[in-house]
């Protein structure tokens, strides 16, 4: 499995996959690595495209150098000119000294382009001429600066589309499409599932456990947020289960319905559980919920011991 070699590499790992489609991407992604090509990753948010650019960055011979983010649409079009390049004192109303730009921060290092498709018309042409030499002057300066830097984009927009459509420059998405990686979404990886949940609680240093129901349940999911949306319910379930098994009921309701419409006829025991711990949760203590289910309180500490609860 990839996550293995990841975890040899990384010292623990950022991507956790036995996809096939993800462990192809991914042996691209450090195949391209070491050359100073550009790189763009298209997926949905939440896919872990910042982190495909780390993985790319650490693999590069660069990884000792700045990784330097750059969210494109978190700014204004005046203010994104500004953080890409820099300014000089005096180049408009607030800048009061001169200021560093990200890409001559980045400078021996990468510099990640996020959400690289919001970018306006005026700061693609100036993004096409850094790509293209590596210059830039900062706003309101005449002097040209050059730096070497690699660049990593990301978008969750059809660029193509965009290109047709007369909304980014055709010549600056071939000169960011040089690789293209396109990260599948969560839905298109089901069997990766399981292997996130286990993750992501060994990540938060948790002893708790999930039981199949839920486990069937997440995995049924269409999860629009990607992995983001699975970590924050996890989360959720952690604090709901007290950090013991994680059920069916610690998740949200929509997820009960998936498990009842896609998981099939529940076994035997997978009906005992779910009661019992239904029963633990409105009796006010193991004496009177031995008493709801007809059982002494010896066989309700078996089966809570049986089923980890």
């Amino acid at each position: 499995m990839l996550k293995e070699e990841l975890d040899r590499r990384e010292g623990g790992g950022v991507i956790v996959t036995r996809n096939q489609r993800m462990n192809s991407l991914i042996e691209l992604a450090l195949q391209v690595a070491p050359n100073a090509i550009s790189v763009l990753i298209e997926g949905e948010s939440g896919t872990g495209k910042e982190l495909l650019a780390h993985l790319i960055h650490k693999h590069s011979g660069r990884e000792n150098m700045p990784f330097v983010t750059v969210n494109c649409s978190a700014l204004a079009e005046t203010l994104l000119e500004s953080e890409l390049f820099g300014h000089v004192k005096g180049a408009f109303t607030g800048a009061m000294k001169d200021r560093q730009g990200r890409c001559e921060a980045a400078d021996g290092g990468t510099i990640f382009l996020d959400e690289i498709g919001e970018i306006p018309a005026s700061t693609q042409v100036k993004l096409l001429r850094f790509l293209q030499n590596k210059e830039f002057e900062r706003v309101g300066e005449t002097a040209t600066r050059k730096v070497d830097v690699r660049v990593v984009a990301a978008t969750n927009r059809d660029l193509e589309k965009a290109v047709q459509d007369g909304v980014f420059r055709e010549d600056l998405f071939y000169r960011l499409n040089a690789v293209h990686l396109k990260l599948p979404p969560l839905r298109e990886r089901p069997e990766d599932i399981p292997l996130l949940v286990q993750h992501n609680l060994s990540k938060r240093q948790s002893t708790c456990t999930i039981d199949p129901v839920a486990l069937r349940a997440l995995s049924g999911y269409t999860w629009k947020g990607n992995v983001r949306e699975l970590e924050n319910i996890l989360e959720r379930a952690l604090i709901l289960s007290r950090g013991e098994t994680i059920t069916i009921h610690h998740l949200p309701e929509e997820f009960q319905l998936t498990a009842k419409d896609s998981a099939g006829p529940l076994s035997l025991e997978d009906v005992e559980q779910q009661h019992i711990i239904k029963i633990m949760r409105i009796a006010k203590d193991l004496d009177e919920a031995a008493r709801i289910l007809g059982i002494d309180p010896a066989t309700l500490w078996r089966k809570r011991k049986k089923y980890n609860l």
